[in-house]
């Protein structure tokens, strides 16, 4: 078990050295996925299960600070409950203890599904590339505006019918395709035009 944990550690401090901006919903679903997936491996010891929590309330933590002001009903009440299970401790013996595992996974798991369902964090599957990433563009649209010519992506990118874009940083992208070049005048002649008869 350490040896997948140390695996998803070692991926997310690639993915940061080569400077690919990931969203926070990403580790989360890693983590969840330890947890919930019906593939995933038993979690052994004890020990293997605190991890697994303690990674969850930070999880939680850094969600908490992505929720929008004033937070919708339903976003506070999953993250009462889920802060609810996350500062109880953890049960003494293994089955209890992941049994509670379990229980916060699902709790946080819920917390993740309000806020996609709010706009906050990306619930497509892959997931949209953040607006750091160079390939930005290619998020899912959120909102389509035709009538004034713009759509609003997923990764809160501003796209313009031009290509144009502007970023959530308030960074402005030049339109990435050619314009198109006018047309040529048609060609007059003039002079004397000759009679025939």
């Amino acid at each position: 078990m350490n040896l997948r944990l140390s695996l998803v550690t070692t991926r997310r401090k690639s993915a940061e050295v080569i400077g690919s901006s990931r969203s926070i919903a990403a580790p989360v679903r890693e983590t969840l996925a330890l947890v919930l997936d019906e593939n995933a491996p038993v979690l052994d010891s004890e020990r293997d299960v605190d991890d697994v929590v303690l990674r969850l309330r930070g999880h939680l933590m850094e969600l908490g600070h992505a929720a929008p002001d004033p937070s919708r009903p339903a976003i506070e009440k999953a993250f009462k409950a889920a802060r609810q299970l996350a500062d109880t401790d953890v049960p003494t013996g293994h089955v209890k203890a992941r049994v509670h595992l379990r229980q916060l996974a699902e709790a946080v798991n819920l917390v993740l599904t309000e806020l996609a369902g709010a706009g906050v964090v990306c619930g497509h599957r892959p997931e949209c590339p953040s607006a750091e990433n160079r390939d930005f563009q290619a998020a899912q649209v959120r909102v389509r505006r035709p009538e004034i010519g713009c759509s609003v992506l997923c990764n809160g990118v501003l796209v313009f019918d031009d290509t144009g874009c502007l970023l959530p940083s308030g960074e402005v992208v030049a339109p990435r395709r050619p314009l198109p070049l006018p047309l040529p005048l048609p060609l007059v002649k003039t002079g004397p035009r000759a009679v025939t008869s």
